[in-house]
């Protein structure tokens, strides 16, 4: 039987950067953990965004992890998928109005720099349990 995802130790780290919903899963595309709510984000199949991030993470699989997260726009919300060795895959969305910057090279660095952050503690949080299995 499957370990359950350190929700734990996940859940603090999705409330500190403001995640709106994230949707986790096994390399193979099976649904592990959703967590928050999708009824804000307009365009949202998780089957779809899990398959799109499976065959993203089969690109990057002689990787240990991904060298920088992809991002998705859907309407004022920016998605963000990675993956944590071969065991979880995870998309994530949060509301793009939270950045400010005065020119939108700047608003780019500053929703990636944030990205970046964001899936490094995601993934921090998940190392322990993907190394345990």
């Amino acid at each position: 039987m499957d370990k359950p995802l350190p929700v734990e130790l996940l859940e603090p780290v999705l409330t500190r950067f403001g995640v709106l919903y994230a949707v986790f899963a096994r390399a193979d595309g099976r649904v592990l953990l959703t967590w928050g709510d999708a009824s804000s984000i307009p365009v949202l199949d998780e089957y779809s965004f899990v398959g799109a991030t499976r065959d993203m993470a089969r690109v990057y699989r002689s990787l240990e992890r991904m060298l920088l997260p992809q991002m998705d726009v859907q309407g004022e919300h920016l998605g963000i998928r990675s993956k944590v060795c071969d065991r979880v895959v995870y998309a994530l969305f949060f509301e793009t109005r939270r950045f400010e910057a005065s020119t939108p090279v700047e608003r780019l660095r500053t929703e990636y720099a944030f990205c970046k952050s964001l899936s490094n503690a995601v993934d921090t949080a998940l190392h322990g349990w993907a190394s345990g299995r």
